[in-house]
């Protein structure tokens, strides 16, 4: 027997070829939060129905059931990247990478009057 093998800790056949099941697996989906017309917003990753970057405009459109988030500069399509990727989880406009952030509310939402509501 040679003393320098290295033993690999062998896997049971259940290991092997079960699939694994999400169901007990503890985690947390991450939100994104972004400032846009003076207030902070947080939406979870999870609820992303869809994104879409303009290249010629140097555009990206977040849509979620909330509401589309509007994101406009050189740097879009870098932020893009992260987003997808989940490390970027934080934006606000630095007028120079970032140039606008905008939120346009869905118009079957009740959550304008709310804030209304709360601004006045």
């Amino acid at each position: 027997m040679n003393d320098k093998a290295i033993r690999v800790p062998t896997r049971s056949l259940k290991e092997q070829f079960s699939k694994g099941s999400e169901a007990w697996k503890e985690h947390s989906d991450p939100i994104f939060r972004f400032w846009t017309e003076g207030d902070w917003w947080g939406f979870p990753f999870f609820s992303l129905s869809a994104g879409r970057y303009f290249g010629d405009k140097e555009t990206l459109c977040l849509y979620w059931p909330l509401g589309t988030l509007v994101i406009t500069g050189p740097k879009v399509l870098d932020f893009y990247t992260g987003f997808c990727a989940h490390r970027a989880t934080y934006l606000k406009a630095d007028g120079k990478d970032i140039t606008n952030l905008k939120l346009v509310l869905n118009g079957d939402s009740s959550a304008e009057n709310e804030v209304v509501t709360l601004k006045s």
